[in-house]
């Protein structure tokens, strides 16, 4: 767990590093032996979390447009939940946007890790 790495993410004391940081506490409380790894670009840059080798992906953090924060996750094709709005299309992975730290409520949160758990082959 590197934090530094981590940190640099983000804009320096934003919005989006608070809820990057709970999001990320909320990953290691959640998933046993999971593992972080930095990805991407100068531009483009995101935390994956993965069981056993870096392909086996469960969910990433990544800081969103205007100081928001972006959650990904895996293994969940559809979700209907009042609190939690996903967004995009994406293939491999289901995406919500956080504008403020008052949308991230830790039993929504662990709630969603446990059915990518659920559902994930590792």
């Amino acid at each position: 767990m590197d934090n530094v790495a981590f940190l640099e993410l983000f804009e320096p004391n934003s919005q989006a590093l608070r809820m990057g940081l709970v999001l990320r506490e909320l990953v290691f409380s959640s998933f046993s032996d999971v593992n972080e790894s930095i990805v991407g670009g100068a531009k483009v840059k995101l935390a994956l979390y993965s069981r056993g080798e870096k392909n086996n992906v469960l969910c990433g953090i990544q800081q969103g447009s205007a100081d928001s924060c972006m959650l990904y996750v895996h293994h969940v094709d559809t979700i209907s939940h009042k609190r939690l709005k996903f967004s995009g299309s994406g293939k491999h992975a289901k995406r919500i946007k956080f504008s403020d730290e008052n949308e991230i409520f830790e039993e929504d949160i662990t709630w969603l890790f446990k059915l990518v758990k659920d559902k994930a082959p590792f």
